[in-house]
């Protein structure tokens, strides 16, 4: 059974009449959130956790935490972490014991649609499957907004500079929620205080060479690639942040159809672009089109699938052939 992942994240009870969930794709923020509320949901239950490699060592794992049972709890919950169909029949075999009292609920990346996991789940009426797709603004907005509702002091400038510095990874955004939780325990967001608490200056750096790439600035990033030493366990935050801005770009670009003038779209563009921002926007729209960035988007696209094959190499001169690259291409004409 096919359910989308805001309705199961509005109402975690959604999934208590399914046998087994399947939740797949790449934003593990999603996933972390469900994970958590299935936990709470389930608090009188015994939690088990296996990754596939432990599948693959004990072929026999899932089935006999199903058939044995516990001392001191009546019901199971057993998350399966990074499945894929490699386990197909290690699951399907777990599955055919239905038994009530334990819930099986599964975590895997991507999954294809000729994928044997997610045919099964698709299909049987008591399996449920969600997709976790990467969020985007809209999404995060109405995430923050959901969580801090009971804070006054959330406006959409503070808003949005959560979003920015998280460069849309949910898992940053996450982790930032705690400690406003744990800053304001009066539920009353102060302005001033807000930046001290966020990490804002973890990204100060890469964001300027970002910037500067994009405005075609060739002597400050000579400099800031001189300077600035990026680190290779950071590349998927660097990929973030720069499609996060060609993203906000394509659609302020899209926007500007209606005042054919970026100072004025910017002026009524919600979320509202930061003031401090809105000088660099304006000659990143200058050096920019739609074609040049989405040719942008899909290189840095095709440079994170690179990556993630690659491990073995050093991901931070990947990182400095894009900067190049994108530099290069901010110089030409719009």
């Amino acid at each position: 059974m096919i359910l989308k992942s805001y309705i199961v994240e509005k109402n975690i009870h959604i999934l208590d009449s399914y046998q087994s969930i399947l939740l797949y794709g790449q934003n593990e923020g999603i996933k972390s959130d469900i994970r958590d509320k299935i936990k709470k949901a389930n608090k009188e239950a015994e939690v088990i956790n296996f990754f596939e490699s432990e599948i693959f060592k004990d072929k026999n794992i899932i089935y006999k935490n199903i058939a044995n049972e516990s001392l001191f709890y009546e019901k199971k919950v057993i998350f399966i972490q990074e499945a894929s169909d490699k386990i197909f029949n290690e699951i399907e075999a777990g599955l055919q014991e239905n038994n009530p009292n334990i819930k099986i609920c599964i975590f895997s990346d991507n999954l294809e649609k000729k994928s044997k996991l997610r045919s099964l789940f698709e299909k049987e009426k008591n399996l449920a499957i969600f997709a976790c797709y990467e969020d985007n603004e809209r999404t995060l907005i109405n995430y923050i907004n959901t969580e801090l509702n009971e804070f006054k002091g959330l406006t959409g400038e503070i808003i949005n500079l959560i979003i920015t510095n998280s460069s849309l990874n949910r898992k940053i955004i996450q982790n930032e929620i705690i400690k406003i939780k744990h800053f304001f325990v009066e539920k009353i967001i102060n302005k001033e205080h807000i930046l001290e608490i966020l990490n804002i200056k973890s990204n100060t750096n890469f964001d300027e060479i970002r910037d500067n790439a994009l405005m075609g600035k060739r002597d400050k990033i000579n400099r800031l690639l001189s300077e600035v030493n990026l680190v290779s366990e950071e590349s998927f935050l660097y990929l973030n942040s720069f499609n996060y801005r060609i993203m906000k770009l394509v659609e302020i670009e899209k926007a500007n159809k209606i005042f054919n003038d970026y100072e004025k779209t910017l002026d009524n563009f919600k979320p509202p672009v930061f003031w401090k921002d809105k000088p660099i926007y304006l000659q990143q729209l200058r050096k920019w089109n739609l074609n040049k960035l989405n040719k942008a988007a899909n290189k840095i696209g095709e440079t994170e699938i690179f990556i993630k094959k690659n491990s073995h190499i050093k991901s931070d001169l990947i990182i400095k052939n894009l900067i190049i690259s994108i530099l290069k291409e901010a110089t030409v004409s719009a």
